[in-house]
């Protein structure tokens, strides 16, 4: 495989992570990825992600713009995020993100590996 750059407002397909919308996986095993996915989440204030669990894969994403609280499902606790911050989940924990505005939530968010479910069905567009 050949070195690709691609553009996160461009080059992705949708997926159904966020309530009313979607996150965009830019970096997927449809393109070609094995070892890491990366998917892009803008949100708008009062937003969230749909509660999910990648089984065998780490979680992590980075805050580019923003505020929300990060909400681990298993233990009950949220914590605050803002722009600058890194989260880690491990495998197989119930998470999910509020974005509590005033600006959009935007992130970068890696699984390493690939969690596989969230492209099943999936097209490459680009």
């Amino acid at each position: 495989m050949a070195i690709k750059v691609l553009r996160v407002d461009r080059d992705f397909v949708k997926i159904p992570l966020v309530k009313g919308s979607f996150a965009r996986g830019v970096i997927w095993p449809g393109m070609g990825a094995k070892y890491a996915g990366m998917n892009y989440f803008v949100m708008k204030p009062g937003e969230e992600n749909v509660p999910h669990i990648h089984e065998k894969s780490e979680d992590i994403f980075y805050v580019i713009q923003g505020r929300g609280v990060v909400i681990d499902g298993d233990a009950g606790i949220e914590h605050l995020i803002e722009k600058g911050c890194v989260v880690y989940v491990p495998p197989r924990t119930t998470h999910m993100v509020r974005s509590l505005g005033p600006e959009d939530y935007l992130s970068v968010d890696f699984q390493c590996p690939p969690d596989l479910k969230l492209y099943k069905g999936l097209k490459l567009k680009y």
